[in-house]
């Protein structure tokens, strides 16, 4: 299986389809609604669960299925693109960790950076 982005997009578009089968009860409509829900909240790193728990009791499981599954699909491919950009020797796209998500004390934190007005 290949660790790109599109994979959790190709989870999404499959519940999209489960839900338009002919087959599918109203229960299964909602759960396949329900797990699309928590992948996209994965993909765009929202986290609706208290939301979910307690305004659909129902599909609860589904959403978490989704939002866990996502966020796997997501780490595994942000891990593979870190190996591919530390081997590739800087080269590419680097990690997917946007600045506000980075854990820094104030020890790792690069100096601060004093200039000089010119006159």
């Amino acid at each position: 299986m290949k660790y790109e982005p599109t994979n959790i997009i190709s989870r999404i578009e499959w519940c999209r389809l489960q839900q338009l089968l002919p087959s599918v009860t109203c229960e299964e409509h909602a759960g396949w609604l329900a797990e699309e829900a928590g992948l996209v909240d994965a993909l765009f790193g929202r986290d609706r669960t208290a939301v979910m728990r307690e305004d659909h009791r129902s599909q609860f499981t589904r959403y978490q299925i989704g939002l866990e599954d996502g966020r796997a699909l997501l780490l595994c491919f942000q891990q593979i693109s870190s190996q591919l950009h530390a081997t590739s020797g800087g080269v590419g796209p680097g990690p997917l960790t946007a600045p506000a998500q980075v854990d820094r004390s104030p020890s790792q934190a690069p100096p601060p950076v004093h200039m000089e007005a010119r006159r």
